[in-house]
């Protein structure tokens, strides 16, 4: 069932003498280039963050977007999470794209700690499994967000906490398992706020 958050069919390859706005003019994803369609040479994908979670900010304001699934309308709830997921694979699906990709921190509610984060991105996965079944949609790659959280401001991979340092580990550790539990093509490792622990990492000469 239709969420109607999108109204739009499909959009077409249309060809570049095409005026329609929501037609591709150039990208046919079964045109044969080199031996290979298009579509398998692009590999296109749509990024959870980008899409779904970026909240319209800059920094010199805050928040402009209204969406359904925000926390300031829904909650940070499981029910917002298959909102979001829903209407997610509706634009994949109108797109006609073959992936999406996400971070853990974008598909699931935020938990008290990490048995409940686990949790969470555990159920979700399942949703997530259904929607790749119901639409052939398949994951590009998973990762974990080890920068968003106040807990990573020193790093995760390099912060001076041990227990942070484990919360990351752990957190790394599920997502992977996520990732090939929905047949992810890949894995990224992706350190936004890392540094380096001591001066010793450091050439110090140079």
């Amino acid at each position: 069932m239709s969420t109607g958050f999108f109204d739009i069919a499909r959009v077409p390859f249309e060809g570049p003498d095409s005026t329609n706005p929501l037609a591709f003019r150039f990208y046919d994803p079964d045109e044969m280039v080199m031996g290979k369609r298009m579509e398998d040479h692009l590999r296109f994908a749509v990024c959870y963050w980008h899409s779904f979670v970026w909240p319209g900010g800059d920094p010199f304001g805050g928040q402009t977007f209204m969406r359904p699934w925000f926390a300031d309308q829904k909650g940070d709830t499981m029910e917002a999470a298959k909102l979001k997921a829903d209407i997610a694979f509706e634009m994949f699906s109108a797109l006609g794209v073959p992936f999406y990709c996400f971070h853990d921190a974008d598909v699931r509610p935020e938990g008290k700690n990490f048995a409940e984060n686990t949790r969470n991105l555990e159920t979700i996965a399942d949703y997530f499994a259904s929607k790749q079944e119901e639409t052939g949609i398949r994951l590009l790659w998973g990762t974990a967000n080890l920068f968003s959280n106040r807990r990573y401001m020193a790093g995760a991979a390099t912060n001076p906490d041990p227990e942070v340092f484990a919360f990351a580990a752990a957190t790394v550790k599920s997502c992977i398992d996520v990732t090939h539990r929905l047949g992810g093509e890949n894995y990224v490792l992706w350190g936004g706020r890392e540094g380096y622990e001591t001066l010793l990492n450091t050439d110090l000469k140079r």
